[in-house]
């Protein structure tokens, strides 16, 4: 049977210990490309002793407790920026389900396991209605205000802050929202510097401190799991973004993405 520590390394991606910083390679990163749970790494090379990787741990468990800890989605295809909006409505759901609804993201969810946790309680499909609006062609989402949009369609309210800091992530996870926020990949699903290439959406769910180390506990699409990232890690990444040379994306998103936190939460919620 395995202990504690051992059950929570597999709940949470963390860096592994390593001797050399990892050098991202430059080819798109694919939701096929899953994480192992037990080999993740970050771009910068920080390195954790296993004493800290347990204590990590422990603390995010807590982190999530205190914050807004969201059913995990996988997604399939182009598609991150759905599945984590379906992440954050589904945190919702839980909590009360009259206060707003909680598609699924296109039809082929009904019987894809991993693509959901909850029943809906809409036939509408987040996909169709994004690309009925003109905010999508594949799935993929590079205007964060259309995402919070696409929310209010399903009976949510969004607010989006520019420019924001990690002070604002932690008042919105202080007060229970979760928040989304895009950021560029790595091969191992933690945050990189490819310049918005390789451009991603999460949901940040907690945070603590550590040692004098702002972390955040985070949430997407490839694996519907938690990860654990330093603060400036995240922000460096999310800094960045500065073009997208995927087809239906505009060349520049430091208007659309750089920089800006998606907020969704129920009409009903202060």
């Amino acid at each position: 049977m395995p202990n504690v520590t051992d059950s929570l390394r597999r709940a949470f991606r963390l860096p592994e210990p390593q001797s050399t910083p990892g050098t991202p390679t430059a080819a798109k990163a694919t939701p096929s490309a899953r994480p192992d749970p037990l080999a993740v790494t970050l771009a910068n090379g920080t390195t954790f002793s296993a004493v800290d990787r347990a204590a990590l741990a422990q603390e995010a468990a807590k982190a999530l407790k205190l914050g807004a800890d969201v059913p995990g989605r996988v997604q399939d295809g182009p598609t991150c920026g759905l599945y984590a909006l379906g992440m954050v409505m589904d945190y919702w759901e839980v909590k009360d389900p009259t206060t707003a609804e909680s598609p699924l993201v296109v039809d082929a969810d009904t019987w894809r396991r991993d693509s959901h946790s909850l029943t809906p309680d809409t036939k509408y499909r987040l996909f169709d209605e994004a690309k009925k609006a003109g905010f999508t062609t594949q799935g993929e989402m590079f205007y964060a205000r259309q995402l919070g949009q696409l929310a209010e369609q399903f009976g949510f309210k969004s607010k989006v802050t520019e420019n924001f800091t990690v002070k604002d992530l932690h008042a919105a996870i202080d007060q229970g929202h979760p928040v989304l926020v895009a950021f560029d990949v790595d091969n191992h699903g933690n945050p990189g510097l490819f310049g918005g290439s390789r451009a991603h959406w999460a949901v940040i769910e907690g945070h603590f401190d550590k040692d004098g180390t702002e972390y955040l506990v985070a949430t997407h699409g490839w694996t519907g799991k938690e990860y654990v990232w330093r603060a400036d890690d995240l922000m460096a990444s999310v800094n960045q973004l500065n073009a997208s040379d995927f087809p239906a994306a505009p060349k520049d998103i430091t208007k659309t993405l750089r920089g800006l936190m998606v907020e969704v939460t129920p009409k009903a919620t202060a």
